[in-house]
């Protein structure tokens, strides 16, 4: 009958010792993970903000190019007109310079018949007059043909110069535009280039964002799998026996010193789940009976021990400098389990003890902790600011 009796328990034993390390191993990992997560999504808001950065830029760039379009269109307006301009002088200059070529050959023609009709020139026509008022009469009509001609010519020939000066001035004036306009497009191109440098740097940023949710995403997934497992395990230990476990609800005192260091309050922006004694380097005992589960959380309790004592109860003993147990051993009220210490998230050497009433082992960090001074005897004290918000 004892023999079955040990058997038994040898049995539950190797249970809980299987159940108790995978769980430690699994608690462990999401505990990783979930730093992973804060991690990346820290990553995120960065990618994110540098996204929404260089959007704006972005913004801005093209508000400049549309500027700068705008001004190219009118100045290609502006540049067309002068064009037109040019040519319509263009075509004055060689119109008027038409009419200076057939003035000159009327005159000439002119000329040429007087020539042909007996040599007969204006000198002569003043020397062959009859009379001294004939003379001046002649004279007067050879004037004013001569004068006529001559003027005739010379005020094409001012139009014609008239028209190259304005002809001119409008190619110096088209000369300045094409320079604004030149000056203008480079810019632009400039402008175009850095645009086109943050279009390049946003589509990498669009693309680390969109990696990066994957990336939290996976981890979500990997610790929603985790703890799905860790809740078949637990439910799988309670009906092997942990669920059986009688707990009388009476705790002792974890350690020899009892001064308290901090207690129960918001500290450090955050709520302060247990209470802290001043242990230094001392002999940690089990404040119950139970079955305790080993594990490690650099970034929080560091080296810790859970105990489950039945009846839903759990004790947590955190930041400690090493084990006198192994993980899914049974341990008894007052043993020796632990040496106190300053692993983990921790100031100084001390022992972290908390109280939970957890119906599971993935349910522990889920439900709020309870103030493990109502519970442990009396006796003890506190130092200054150990119940103060800090």
């Amino acid at each position: 009958m004892k023999r079955k009796v040990l058997v038994v328990l040898l049995i539950v034993f190797l249970i809980f010792a299987y159940v108790f390390t995978s769980y430690a191993a699994s608690q462990s990992e999401i505990n990783d993970y979930r730093n992973k997560v804060n991690n990346a999504k820290n990553e995120l808001n960065n990618i994110k903000g540098e996204k929404n950065t260089v959007a704006n830029e972005v913004k801005t760039l093209s508000g400049e190019i549309d500027t700068l379009n705008e001004e190219l269109a009118d100045l290609n307006t502006k540049l067309q007109g002068l064009n037109e301009s040019i040519e319509n002088k263009q075509v004055e200059i060689e119109k008027k310079e038409k009419e200076i070529a057939e003035k000159e050959e009327l005159l000439k023609e002119r000329l040429v018949a007087i020539y042909e009709n007996g040599g007969t020139s204006y000198l002569d026509v003043l020397l062959g007059s009859g009379n001294y008022l004939e003379m001046l009469f002649s004279f007067d009509v050879v004037e004013q043909i001569a004068n006529a001609d001559t003027k005739l010519i010379n005020q094409v020939a001012s139009q014609k110069e008239q028209i190259v000066n304005e002809k001119n001035e409008l190619e110096n004036e088209k000369k300045e535009v094409d320079s604004v306009k030149n000056q203008v497009s480079a810019k632009k191109n400039d402008i175009q280039a850095k645009k086109s440098q943050k279009d390049s740097i946003y589509a990498q940023l669009s693309e680390s964002e969109k990696s990066k949710q994957q990336e939290i995403d996976s981890y979500n997934d990997a610790i929603s799998k985790m703890e799905a497992q860790l809740r078949a395990m637990a439910a799988s230990a309670q009906s092997k026996g942990v669920a059986g476990l009688h707990f009388d609800g009476s705790f002792i005192w974890p350690c020899n010193n009892k001064v308290v260091t901090s207690g129960m309050k918001k500290r450090w922006g955050r709520w302060h789940k247990g209470i802290d004694i001043g242990a230094n380097y001392e002999t940690v005992y089990a404040s119950a009976s139970g079955y305790a589960y080993t594990a490690e959380n650099p970034g929080g309790y560091g080296h810790y021990i859970m105990i489950f004592h039945g009846g839903n109860y759990v004790t947590l003993y955190g930041h400690l400098n090493s084990y006198y147990i192994s993980s899914g051993q049974y341990v008894s009220q007052g043993q020796a389990i632990a040496q106190s210490g300053n692993s983990g998230s921790s100031q100084g050497a001390h022992l972290h003890f908390e109280i939970r009433q957890a119906s599971s082992f993935a349910s522990y960090f889920n439900v709020s902790p309870i103030n493990p001074l109502d519970y442990l005897p009396g006796g003890w004290t506190s130092t200054a600011g150990a119940f103060s918000e800090s």
